[in-house]
């Protein structure tokens, strides 16, 4: 009998999310439990071995995590139309979940991401192993090469779940895994690169979570309702302005954000060296002295506290908060008039429309 236990960031989410998603997040996550169980039984029957990534994916999985995608999916499927008891589309929502999981596993090890819901990431977990085992070899590399596969693992069964949805589902379903793989090289060629443009910046927030939280999870929904190609234009202008502000908003956190809120280090962006619309917009306002200065310090991996406290600093005196405050506001208002053109039925309108407020101005 595999052992449960609930995380802090789990709690977290349940207390802060609203009813919308609370209710999806529980019914995905029992359902992945299940599965994964199921799937630690039966490979562990062929070999002891096989056991440990998908436990280490289990783990994952049950450590908290909003089930956004799959929320705006149902509610999207269900307000066109869809009964909320067919089959299929449980199977879809727990294949858009496995997706996000297989990118954030991929994302904390590209992003050298320590922490993960307030846990060590899956490749520092792997490494920890390592190391207290005195395996043979490098521990980090354990871990990367533990971690990757964990991560396939996760795509894989994503892609199983998916195998009995209708066509025009699965084709957008395609479509969302090229479009968050090129968001997030983007978004590392964006790190490596000494500046980048506005509009960079802003597609790599459109590419790397907008449409991939929000757009192509509601297209799916209809898709599973058949409504797709009377509905997709209406979805489209509802969620890409929401998309663009959750990603907003995640940039903000991920400067400003405290860890007992985050369940990661606080300032983690400023380290990585992420070339968000928050960082490009301090840039363009700073002085050359200030500019000097912060290129002087972000992206370096050894930032101190007060090193962050100084960026921090500088980044809210430039205005640069305040205009990307203003921004998640403009295409929040944006996307609220958009949800009462969509063809839904009044308890999903509703559900969206708590959802929206939850992912612009969250507290995890």
């Amino acid at each position: 009998m595999l052992e449960e236990n609930d995380s802090l960031a789990r709690m977290l989410v349940e207390v802060a999310a609203p009813h919308s998603i609370v209710e999806i997040s529980r019914r995905v996550e029992s359902e992945l439990l299940q599965f994964l169980t199921t799937e630690h039984t039966r490979w562990m029957l062929v070999d002891a071995d096989f056991a440990i990534p998908i436990e280490a994916l289990r783990r994952f999985v049950i450590s908290g995590g909003k089930r956004l995608r799959p929320a705006f999916c149902f509610w999207t499927a269900v307000g066109l139309g869809l009964d909320p008891s067919d089959p299929g589309l449980m199977k879809t929502l727990l294949g858009l979940e496995l997706l996000h999981t297989f990118a954030l596993i991929h994302d904390d090890l590209m992003d050298r991401s320590a922490l993960r819901r307030g846990e060590p990431s899956v490749h520092t977990a792997f490494a920890t192993q390592h190391r207290q085992e005195e395996l043979r070899g490098s521990s980090a590399q354990y871990g990367d090469s533990m971690a990757i596969l964990v991560g396939d693992l996760a795509f894989a069964y994503a892609d199983q779940m998916l195998i009995d949805a209708n066509r025009r589902a699965r084709q957008l379903y395609s479509e969302l895994k090229l479009e968050v793989n090129l968001g997030q090289s983007l978004d590392i060629s964006g790190s490596f690169a000494l500046n980048t443009t506005l509009a960079k910046a802003e597609r790599i927030a459109l590419y790397k979570s907008g449409k991939y939280t929000v757009e192509r999870p509601m297209h799916i929904g209809a898709a599973m309702a058949g409504r797709y190609f009377s509905t997709s234009d209406a979805i489209t202008r509802f969620a890409v302005p929401l998309g663009m502000a959750f990603q907003l908003r995640d940039d903000v956190l991920g400067v400003f954000g405290m860890t007992e809120r985050t369940k990661k280090p606080v300032g983690d962006d400023l380290r990585e060296g992420k070339q968000t619309l928050l960082i490009g917009l301090a840039c363009q306002r700073c002085t050359s002295s200030e500019r000097e200065l912060f290129e002087g310090l972000f992206g370096r991996d050894d930032l101190s506290v007060s090193e962050i406290t100084a960026l921090q600093v500088m980044i809210e005196e430039t205005g640069a908060l305040q205009a990307v405050e203003d921004r998640i506001d403009q295409l929040f208002l944006r996307s609220m008039q958009a949800l009462d053109e969509l063809p839904i039925i009044p308890e999903a309108r509703a559900a969206l429309g708590e959802m929206a407020g939850f992912v612009v101005d969250r507290l995890h």
